[in-house]
């Protein structure tokens, strides 16, 4: 569907290529110690990908915490970067991504015709640690900030998109100082994009999943750490081509934490 979006097959034929990496992004550092692809390095999303290390805040770290990041993990600017994880792949929804992640991986490698196609390895990897440079800056217009959506939330070309559970969404589920919505946002479970194994839904499944999101409107997703939302951004803006979607990093544990932001429920 979209060259960021790759298939396990086409994961399987990359493994052991000079400047081809993968990265593992599980949602805990176990699974990765239980089997991973082989040659896969490991990311602490929780420690390396968000600005607190821990869940006061889903936004994303600075430039030099980055580069530190890649330095470990024996990155180079030019690698062609494989994310893969569990859980439908939500902590892994940057350049690469592995349909199906983990699951899809681990099921397929159970199929007969396939297991010598699939390998997985244990222990961690040894890698050289690179000279990765601080990149130069951020690219904006990829981040929704809180001030941006007060401003712009009730303009007809703005379309806030929570993607949290219905739970969350109507405030039945609190999990901030307050429970509720942002006003006005449409309500699009994220995992709804996945079909029962864990892969994308076909592209013409997912246009009709997010038809009432304007495709030409600056789009703001958001969950409670930015990081469910992160995959639905992915869906957005590498499958479907809206070319303005944005993830709001902050989401609801800045915005549901704050005494100032209105809110429905």
């Amino acid at each position: 569907m979209t060259d960021a979006l790759v298939s396990t097959a086409w994961v399987a034929e990359q493994l052991g290529k000079p400047g081809v990496r993968i990265i593992d992004v599980s949602s805990e550092p176990q699974l990765y110690a239980g089997w991973h692809l082989p040659g896969a390095v490991a990311i602490d999303w929780m420690r390396e990908l968000i600005e607190e290390e821990d869940e006061s805040s889903g936004k994303i770290p600075d430039p030099e915490r980055f580069a530190a990041m890649c330095r470990r993990l024996g990155l180079q600017p030019d690698d062609t970067l494989v994310f893969y994880g569990d859980k439908g792949g939500r902590h892994a929804g940057a350049l690469h991504l592995m349909d199906g992640g983990r699951e899809q991986w681990q099921r397929e490698g159970a199929v007969l015709s396939l297991s010598k196609d699939r390998p997985t390895a244990t222990g961690p990897v040894s890698v050289e640690p690179s000279g990765y440079p601080v990149p130069s800056g951020r690219r904006l217009e990829l981040r929704a900030t809180i001030d941006q959506i007060t401003r712009s939330m009730s303009n007809a070309d703005y379309t806030v998109l929570d993607v949290r559970t219905q739970g969350e969404y109507d405030g039945t589920d609190v999990r901030a100082a307050r429970g509720g919505h942002i006003p006005g946002a449409v309500h699009i479970f994220w995992e709804d994009a996945l079909t029962p194994d864990t892969t994308l839904r076909p592209r013409d499944e997912l246009a009709q999943l997010f038809a009432a999101v304007p495709r030409d409107n600056t789009v703001a997703v958001h969950c409670q750490l930015g990081v469910r939302a992160a995959h639905t951004w992915f869906v957005l803006r590498h499958v479907l081509g809206y070319a303005r979607a944005q993830n709001y990093d902050g989401s609801w544990q800045e915005w549901g934490n704050r005494e100032d932001t209105p809110i429905e429920s």
